[in-house]
This record gives C-alpha cells, structure tokens and sequence, in this order.
C-alpha cells in the first residue's frame, strides 16, 4: 500500500467516530419554523416536516464533514485549490447546501401550499377577503427572500473557493429561514380570518406600515417619476476599460432611474456608476483590484440585493473567472 493511499485510509479511520458522533448527536426539530405560530398540520403535512428535520440532520452532518475535510488541508492545497481533497471538500460542501435547500423548501412549500388554499378558496366564494394586506405583504417578503436563496444556491455551486462558497451558503440559509419565517405568518394570519390578532412578532409591522410600505417604490414597480433619461449609447464606463475591476452592484432596472430614487436605496460615499447592459441599467458603487475589498463593500452598504461583480477590458465576466484570470496574473510575476 502506497504512503499516500495508507495516510488516506488512517485520515478516514480517525474522522469515522467523528462523523457517527456527529449523525448520533444531530437533533433538529420543527419547532424553531413554527415560532410565534399556532399551526395544525395534517397528516401528510406532518410526514413532510419530520423528513425535512431529518433532512436537516443529514445536512449538518455533511457540512461538519467539510468543515474536517478542509481542516485537514495543507495551506497549499488551500491555495491552489486544485487537488482531489480540496476538490472532495467542495463536493461535500455543496452536498450540505442542496440538502439544506431541499430541506428548507420543503417546509417552505407545506406554508405556502395551505396559504394557496386559503386564497383559492376565497375566491371561489367570491369573496376578496378584505383587510389581508397584512397576509399578501408576508407572502411577498417571503417571495422575494426565497428566490433570493435560490440565486445563493446556485453560487455555491458555482463556487471553487471553500471559505467563500461557505459565506454564501449561510446566506442562503438566512434567506430560506426568513422565506419560511414570512411564509408562516403569511398562514396564521389567513387562517385566523377574519380575526385579526396582535401576534407579538420580532420586526412586526402595523397595517397602517404595510400599506406605506407597499406604497414604497423599493418594494414594487416604481412610480414614473424615478425614473429617469439617459442615452442609451452610453454603455461601459471607461473606467472599467483598463483591467479587471470589481464592483458591488447595487440596482438595476430595464429603465433608468432617477438620482434621488438612487440615493434614497444607497446614501453612502461611494459615487453610484451606471452601465447599460444587455438591455438593462446597471448600478453599482466602488471600483476594485481586489474581490475582497468589494465584498466588504457589498457588506457594509446595508443593501439586502447588493452583491460583487467583476468586468474585464469593459466586458461584464464571473468572479470565479477573474480571480482564476488574476491568480494567473500573479504567478508570471
């Protein structure tokens, strides 16, 4: 048995215990999803949520497998990224996203299934259901955060770099829950009509708040007059022609919009470039050489859809692709 296959098979003997413990030791429960709620679930349902907990379980058991394959990494496989155990360690990473993210939207659907009920039912009595501005409002955060999740999901995948495939995976995570989160209260609000409580929820909000809040134009199609005119021709900021450059993109709409729509979503330092691309308005903040300094940006802006982008000779590529491209770069140095 060759040196390298014997320390292979003692490296897993040692991690074996550990990874049973770990199976052994996980408990989740249903009981942080349904928090502030006071739902009944049939039997079906029931069935659904237990082998979404048990989902779950499997889940933290294959992130905690990465987390110890990527320990036991030298800091040159953590550099060059490019051999079978950093390779093995991303497989395993996004082995824990996709049974997280089937986890999560199986609990998520359950919610929205029986909220889809209610609003069929509704209308087939005719019956508008007045008042539920409250119920729509939970279930279109919870919209917008779960395909947001979906997004992340698919960045994981993408990802060749375990601590950065790692940081967009809790994301995903954060987004789901708060998916599941809005989705739930969506529910309890339907089937308590029309009683109408006051459920005592964290970040709760007032009707009369949920009315001005869906009069926001951050929330749906803005108004005419953000909007504004600006020459289309004018596509690639020449800045961005030089080298690669990283950016934190921070809106972007198939109309331009207006300054003051713009400083009212970023209010920041940074000055707010634009790009016309692919048949959108792009809007981003910061120009970088490096990706970490954008991604700091892009997480002290406080703007929930911002993320980092890179350009390379004015041409809009991935992030993976431009450190691949800078990696190289630096080598010839």
């Amino acid at each position: 048995m060759s040196s390298i296959l014997k320390n292979t098979v003692l490296s897993w003997f040692f991690l074996l215990p550990f990874v049973q413990e770990v199976r052994l030791s996980a408990q989740n429960n249903i009981q942080p999803y349904l928090e502030g709620l006071n739902i009944k679930f049939d039997i079906q349902e029931s069935k659904k949520l237990d082998k979404a907990v048990g989902l779950l379980d499997q889940a933290d058991a294959s992130l905690a497998e990465a987390k110890m394959l990527f320990d036991q990494l030298t800091p040159v496989e953590k550099k060059e990224r490019i051999t079978d155990g950093y390779q093995k360690t991303l497989k395993k990473l996004n082995e824990a996203s996709t049974l997280y993210k089937e986890a999560h939207t199986m609990i998520y659907e359950v919610y929205k299934v029986k909220t889809d009920e209610f609003w069929k039912k509704m209308a087939k009595n005719s019956h508008r259901a007045s008042g539920m501005d409250k119920a729509r409002y939970y279930e279109g955060k919870a919209q917008k955060s779960y395909n947001r999740a979906l997004i992340r999901r698919e960045q994981v995948m993408e990802g060749d770099r375990f601590e950065y495939a790692r940081s967009i995976m809790d994301d995903a995570m954060k987004l789901e829950k708060l998916a599941i989160r809005d989705e739930g209260r969506a529910l309890q609000i339907c089937l308590d009509y029309p009683v109408e409580y006051n459920y005592g929820w964290d970040d709760d909000k007032t009707l009369e708040e949920i009315v001005a809040l869906m009069r926001d134009p951050a929330l749906n199609e803005p108004p005419e007059d953000i909007f504004a005119t600006i020459d289309k021709e004018t596509r690639i900021d020449s800045m961005l022609l030089k080298e690669i450059i990283f950016k934190v993109q921070i809106a972007a709409h198939t109309l331009p919009l207006s300054n003051e729509y713009l400083k009212s979503l970023y209010n920041g330092d940074l000055r707010i470039d634009m790009i016309f691309e692919d048949e959108w308005y792009k809007y981003s903040i910061g120009r970088y050489l490096s990706f970490d300094e954008a991604d700091a940006t892009c997480r002290e802006c406080n703007i929930k859809k911002a993320f980092v982008v890179a350009y390379e000779a004015g041409k809009h590529i991935s992030i993976q692709e431009a450190l691949r491209i800078l990696e190289e770069k630096q080598a010839l140095q």
